[in-house]
């Protein structure tokens, strides 16, 4: 029986030492991954880049709606007739099938009607 005994003992010795050794190796597993998951998301955050507010960059949309405005305050009165046909035509595009639909042609007329006159 003093051998079963010691052997008993050696076991009750063995998990005295590796269960607190265990807890505290899986809290410690928890605690760098949670350390981890926030030292990536500080990263990534340093890393993003975002636009100042006064930035001279615009997505297409902004500029489609800048555009859309700009167009609209065209005085149609003081115009060529054939060009006031033509802006009214091309508005008329852009009011029922969207500002994607124009070319770069008829984008640049468009503009070159809003552009000051000088003399």
């Amino acid at each position: 029986m003093g051998r079963f005994r010691w052997v008993e003992d050696q076991a009750v010795e063995m998990m005295n030492i590796l269960l607190p050794a265990l807890v505290l190796a899986t809290m410690g597993g928890v605690g760098l991954r949670f350390w981890y998951r926030s030292w990536r998301q500080r990263r990534i955050a340093a890393r993003r880049r975002v636009e100042a507010p006064n930035s001279h960059y615009s997505s297409r949309g902004v500029r489609n709606q800048e555009d859309r405005e700009r167009w609209g305050g065209i005085e149609l009165s003081r115009l060529h007739p054939l060009n006031r046909d033509e802006v009214q035509r091309l508005l008329d595009v852009v009011d029922t099938d969207g500002i994607n639909v124009l070319s770069g042609k008829d984008r640049l007329f468009l503009d070159n009607m809003t552009l000051p006159r000088l003399g």
